[in-house]
């Protein structure tokens, strides 16, 4: 009951509460306390196993659990074990919605630092999931009429309310209600039985001297004649929390850089104080190290130290990250928005970012996603609406590169979602409500506005905020963030405000063959930036599929697959599998629908992302809907819930590879792609296409040299090569001296596939042909060996994968797996490529990194499975 974990870093909480105190002792080393472990938790009133009542106005120990925080009410359940695999199957529905009608009390029993319980101190409530009722050792100390709503950050004063030893805090949590703007995720999965209710974000002591320290914020201007030059402006919020004057000293710190200043606070006074580069010469940096996406350059990034002394006592101090870089918003001739990042262009590719279900947030796990994000060759993640348990994904993003978009979710924005009447700008209407939304905003904003990896704040989704909204969000990031761009929505809509976003969110949502990304100029093709889209359904591997659903359930399709797929029109699986079924044949056992399903979802999502790359200087982004998973499913991801990658994310990883050749699905081209902002000279293009029977009736060499940041077309494949009822056609670059420098790979079929157009609606463009790959399934046999080397480095596990194809036939999409002696996959799993093909006699080398600590001491090896292959 007694154990604290204890920081010198300090959280940062939005000041809701007055501080109003006498004069207190200083303490000499400042901290802020966790209090995260050994809580209780349990329900208002007895109930039963099946939802019942059975005691009302009671807090009965028989449903107590023990419990850490942050947590939601079911998630603490499920990990106390009292619902055991709760995504198995459809569990999550039986369990029963009325334990989670009433409100739930948290307890903590804790003591406080030597002297600490003299110090100024504040209690921080980072997130409640509705609002909550506050009682420090017998006191209530806040009400749930104002501790109220999901995305406030509270401070409550505690200054002489704290005892040395055996402090009791109780914090009685209730509910979101209709009409709540609570968290939410709309139609991508099952609504949580308990509705994300609980303490989801920390809660924490803040302790202080006489002034303390709040609120740090660096602000940075890049010389656009010369990057190495960068003027800094700090700015910070000190408080006098006594009834006197108090004279105190400012440090700042930035690397070698230090500089101080002497202040005179009057009694209770708050201030904010601004640290000019016109004022303070050593803030003109000469020789800056800029934040660039990693697809850009370095992601460098810098800390600041502020401390605070009052006489010769350490009052307060804090520690804060940033980066040095500047983003830009406009929109090009095309109509398109497009980004440029310290003044070059860059194209937005991404994906939609959701928490787990259940908000039980993991820091390897969050590394790991992080990490597929960048091996994808993505440079952007979209957030939409939770933002997260902590800042654990802005400190991962700001650490390897990763862009973020940030914004509220159209869970507010829809009756069924936020529970109460919406019109054209949703359910936000009354003054209360817009106060309410524009402290969210703000309290997310100056917690999280430091991160460099932030590029835009999204203050709508699907609509508009309320044009009196928009101006109140507007007028206050004016004020704390003028340093980074907005959007007003992530649809085409033009606000009287801000006026035309210059996006869209036109669809699709479901199953669109590979050409509708080049033919499509109406809806979610490549044009413009596309803040949402995708081709569907990325059904998971087999090792999942098993982890979903029971023996009896796996095959055929049922309602559990329906169950797992999203809500509404996406309840179903039944278009993506009718164009499987018509593009490669229908399927007897799951084995043979896995295999299949592989192959759909890895053309389907590389022609989406290649499509915008070839188009890259007329669109300025596409964000694919979505990149992972809250909890197992079928719809929407690249890699799934339990870390397995599918082999759309090496569709992806191949489409945005920075030097490509890229096949253009709607002209029949072959394209050219350079991503790097520097160009290449004097390399080789080569083209060949093959049958089905591995017999190559085309090839040609081309050496050329293309620019930096480009892409154009270099020829058009020669008739014959759809005369066959499947041609491969296999596409390399080579520099001067005969390296690889990057191959692609595409099988293409005689029959095109035709989209319908005249009957597209919101969330897809159905097909009124379909491409005929049956053939495929008439593949003779290719035999490859395979050899690997396992290395150990620094906590990881290195295998050098050698295949070789030692046959005269191409070895058609070789998937390969990490295993352990149990045969399971080993995850997270960190592939250089997958899901490659080998011509008649090519060797490919290939890599897979793991985490030593997840093998368990066993030695991992390597599955192979190829279309067509023998080993």
């Amino acid at each position: 009951m007694k154990t604290l974990r204890i920081f010198k870093s300090v959280v940062f909480c939005g000041l809701t509460f007055l501080i109003m105190n006498t004069g207190y002792a200083t303490v000499e080393s400042v901290q802020t306390v966790l209090l995260d472990n050994n809580w209780t938790l349990q329900p208002y009133g007895e109930w039963s196993e099946n939802g019942k009542l059975v005691t009302p106005d009671i807090y009965s120990d028989k449903n107590k659990i023990s419990c850490s925080v942050p947590a939601t009410v079911l998630g603490a359940l499920v990990k106390s074990g009292k619902y055991k695999d709760p995504f198995f199957a459809d569990n999550l529905e039986r369990i029963p919605t009325e334990w989670f009608n009433t409100h739930w009390r948290f307890m903590k029993t804790f003591d406080v630092p030597d002297g600490a319980e003299k110090a100024f101190s504040r209690l921080c409530f980072d997130g409640i999931n509705y609002s909550a009722d506050v009682f420090l050792n017998g006191i209530k100390i806040a009400s749930a009429d104002t501790l109220r709503g999901a995305f406030r950050r509270f401070e409550i004063d505690v200054t002489e309310k704290l005892r040395a030893k055996n402090n009791e805090l109780e914090v009685c949590v209730f509910p979101p209600q209709p009409g709540d703007f609570t968290i939410g995720f709309v139609d991508w999965v099952p609504t949580p039985p308990d509705r994300n209710m609980g303490l989801w974000r920390g809660v924490s002591l803040r302790f202080s001297g006489d002034v303390s320290i709040e609120n740090p914020f660096v602000l940075s201007k890049i010389d656009s004649f010369n990057q190495k030059k960068a003027a800094l402006t700090l700015k910070n919020v000190v408080i006098n929390h006594t009834v006197k004057s108090v004279k105190a000293t400012l440090n700042a710190r930035v690397g070698d850089i230090f500089i101080s200043r002497d202040i005179e606070l009057k009694p209770m006074e708050k201030r904010l104080v601004t640290w000019r580069p016109e004022e303070y010469s050593e803030l003109n940096l000469i020789d800056a190290r800029l934040w660039w996406p990693f697809t850009m350059g370095n992601p460098n990034l810098y800390t600041l130290q502020l401390s605070c002394n009052v006489g010769n006592d350490r009052s307060d101090s804090v520690s804060q990250t940033f980066g040095i870089r500047k983003v830009e918003s406009y929109i090009n001739a095309n109509g398109s928005r497009a980004y440029k990042i310290n003044g070059r262009d860059i194209q937005i590719r991404g994906g939609g970012w959701a928490d787990d279900l259940l908000l039980r947030e993991d820091p390897k796990n969050l590394e790991a996603q992080v990490l597929y994000t960048k091996l994808m060759n993505l440079n952007c993640i979209r957030l939409e609406g939770i933002w997260g348990e902590s800042d654990r994904l802005y400190d991962l993003c700001d650490k390897y590169g990763i862009l973020l978009m940030a914004g509220w979710s159209c869970q507010w924005e829809w009756k069924d979602y936020v529970g109460k009447e919406c019109d054209e700008y949703g359910g936000i209407e009354t003054p209360e409500e817009m106060d309410m939304v524009t402290e969210y905003l703000n309290d997310q904003v100056i917690w999280l506005r430091n991160h460099p990896s932030i590029f835009v704040w999204v203050l709508g989704s699907d609509k508009l905020p309320r044009p009196a909204l928009e101006k109140k969000y507007l007028a206050n990031l004016s004020v704390i963030d003028p340093t980074r761009p907005t959007l007003s929505s992530c649809s085409s809509k033009n606000s009287e405000v801000t006026g035309n976003t210059g996006v869209k969110m036109n669809g699709p949502y479901d199953y669109v063959s590979p050409d509708y990304w080049y033919l499509d100029t109406l809806y979610g093709g490549a044009f413009g930036f596309n803040t949402e889209t995708g081709p569907g359904p990325q059904i998971p591997p087999i090792e999942s599929l098993r982890k979903m659903f029971p023996g009896d359930k796996l095959w055929p399709v049922n309602d559990l697959w329906n169950y797992h797929s999203g809500r509404g029109a996406f309840n179903t699986v039944n278009n993506y599998l009718n164009a499987l079924n018509k593009r490669y044949g229908e399927s007897a056992n799951i084995d043979e629908f896995e295999k299949k399903a592989r192959l759909a979802n890895y053309e389907a999502i590389k022609a989406m992302f290649e499509a915008f790359v070839v188009n890259k200087a007329e669109t300025g982004g596409i964000i694919q809907w979505m990149l992972n998973a809250p909890w197992p499913k079928l719809y929407w991801q690249l890699y799934d819930y339990y870390l397995i990658p599918n082999s759309a994310f090496f569709g992806t990883q191949n489409a945005l590879k920075p030097l490509n050749l890229i096949y253009n699905y709607g002209d029949k081209c072959v394209y050219i792609s350079n991503d790097y902002n520097h160009s290449f000279d004097n390399f080789t293009a080569e083209i060949r296409i093959f049958n089905v029977g591995s017999k190559e009736f085309f090839s040609k060499k081309m050496t050329l040299s293309v620019g930096g940041y480009v892409s154009k077309k270099l020829l058009e494949l020669p008739v014959a090569a759809f005369n066959e009822p499947v041609c491969f056609v296999d596409l390399r670059i080579r520099s001067f001296h005969g390296d690889e420098l990057s191959h692609n790979f595409y099988w293409l079929s005689s029959k095109d596939d035709q989209p319908d157009f005249e009957n597209t609606n919101w969330y897809i463009t159905p097909l009124k042909q379909y491409a005929d790959f049956r053939a495929l399934s008439t593949m003779p046999k290719a035999k490859i060996e395979s050899e690997y080397v396992v290395k150990n480095k620094d906590n990881q596990t290195i295998m050098l994968v050698h295949l070789k194809n030692v046959s005269d036939k191409i070895a058609f999409f070789i998937e390969l797996k990490a295993k352990t002696g149990d045969d399971k996959p080993v995850l997270p799993v960190y592939w250089s490529d997958n899901y490659v093909s080998l011509l008649p006699g090519e060797e490919r080398d290939l890599t897979v990194t793991m985490n030593a600590g997840d093998l368990n001491g066993e030695k991992p090896f390597i599955e192979i499975q190829g279309f067509n292959t023998t080993q």
